[in-house]
C-alpha cells in the first residue's frame, strides 16, 4: 500500500489543516477507499486536489477506515501500512453513520433493486453518508456509484 509514500505524509507541516490550499469551495469532500489508497501510494494528482480543497474540507467514512485497516492487515507490510493509515487519520476526519444514513441506505438499495441493479452494501453506506452530509464523493469506482440518484461524484484519478 505504501510503495511510494507521498511527500504530503512526510513533509513537516505541509499536511496540517489550514497550512496550504485553503479551499476555494467550502463543500465537504469524502474520499473513497480507492482514492485514499492512491494518495497513500503517492499519487500526486490526488494529493494536489486534496491540498487545493484544503484538508479541513476532506474526510473519509468509517467504512473506508475499516476497509483500509483490512487491506493493511492482510498485506505483506501490515505494520508499515497501519502506520500510514494512522497518519491519514490524523490528517482528515472520519465521518460515522448517524441520523439519516439508514433512511438513505434503505431508499437507495430499494430503488436499485427495483431496477435490477445492485451496489455493495459497504459502498451504499459510504454513499449514504455522503448524501447525508450533502458532500462530494471522490472515487475511481464511478461505474456503480453513478447509479445512485443525487450523489455528487468525481474521479480524481483520471
Amino acid at each position: 500500500m505504501t510503495a511510494r509514500r507521498s511527500k504530503f505524509f512526510t513533509t513537516s507541516g505541509a499536511g496540517e489543516p489550514g497550512s496550504r490550499g485553503e479551499s476555494r469551495d467550502m463543500e465537504l469532500v469524502i474520499l473513497d477507499t480507492d482514492t485514499c489508497i492512491y494518495w497513500l501510494k503517492g499519487d500526486h494528482r490526488i494529493e494536489k486536489r486534496i491540498i487545493d480543497r484544503g484538508l479541513r474540507h476532506c474526510a473519509i467514512t468509517v467504512i473506508t477506515e475499516c476497509e483500509l485497516y483490512y487491506g493493511a492487515m492482510k498485506s505483506q507490510k501490515a505494520e508499515k501500512n497501519i502506520t500510514a493509515i494512522e497518519e491519514l487519520r490524523r490528517k482528515v476526519r472520519t465521518l460515522h453513520t448517524g441520523d439519516g444514513v439508514s433512511g438513505h441506505f434503505g431508499r437507495i438499495k430499494s430503488d436499485l433493486e427495483k431496477k435490477g441493479l445492485s451496489v455493495d452494501d459497504a459502498d451504499l453506506l459510504i454513499a449514504s453518508i455522503a448524501l447525508m452530509h450533502d458532500a462530494l464523493l471522490v472515487s475511481n469506482n464511478t461505474e456503480h456509484f453513478k447509479r445512485i440518484k443525487g450523489l455528487k461524484l468525481e474521479n480524481w484519478a483520471l
